[in-house]
């Protein structure tokens, strides 16, 4: 198990680290415990289907996970991706912001803007657009505004946002 979490910018006891095979069940009942609301209202909660759906993204990559004051309170994924412009077909990378989940007793306290925060600097230190995309009705689509991201499109499952790298 990887229990060393590595200080943010945040204050000093918000600590991030790599998720080990000891982090899968609690990983899941996280995004439970931040999502079942939105979940339920746009789909249904299917406990099955998201325990795969669970396991398909933890099979592709490990999320970082959220330490405050030594304890797991939240999650996030950065991914690099490589996309392709349609008209000019050249490739070029993009940051793509994912797996964002606080417990609920740590939500409105900092945490996530500081964790956002982080991920924005990189992506402009970077010169790197960054997206993410998350469920209508989730109301963390206020912290992405702040942080510059728009609406890039949308549909009546789904929010998808765009962010430019400052200049």
């Amino acid at each position: 198990m990887n229990n060393t979490c590595h200080p943010t910018n945040a204050p000093v006891s918000l600590s991030t680290r790599t998720a080990g095979e000891d982090d899968y069940e609690f990983l899941f009942q996280l995004k439970k415990a931040a999502e079942f609301g939105p979940i339920s209202a746009v789909f249904g909660w299917d406990e099955a289907l998201q325990r795969e759906f669970h396991h398909d993204e933890w099979s592709a990559a490990k999320p970082e996970v959220i330490c405050v004051n030594g304890q797991r309170a939240g999650s996030y994924l950065v991914e690099e991706r490589n996309i392709r412009d349609k008209l000019t077909n050249e490739s070029y990378p993009e940051l793509y912001f994912c797996r964002f989940f606080l417990l609920p007793e740590f939500q409105g306290k900092g945490i996530g803007s500081a964790i956002l925060a982080q991920c924005v600097a990189q992506a402009d230190r970077r010169r790197n657009l960054m997206r993410l995309c998350y469920l209508q009705g989730n109301r963390v689509g206020e912290l992405y505004q702040r942080f510059g991201f728009e609406i890039e499109n949308q549909d009546t499952q789904f929010v998808y946002m765009v962010r430019q790298p400052a200049t």
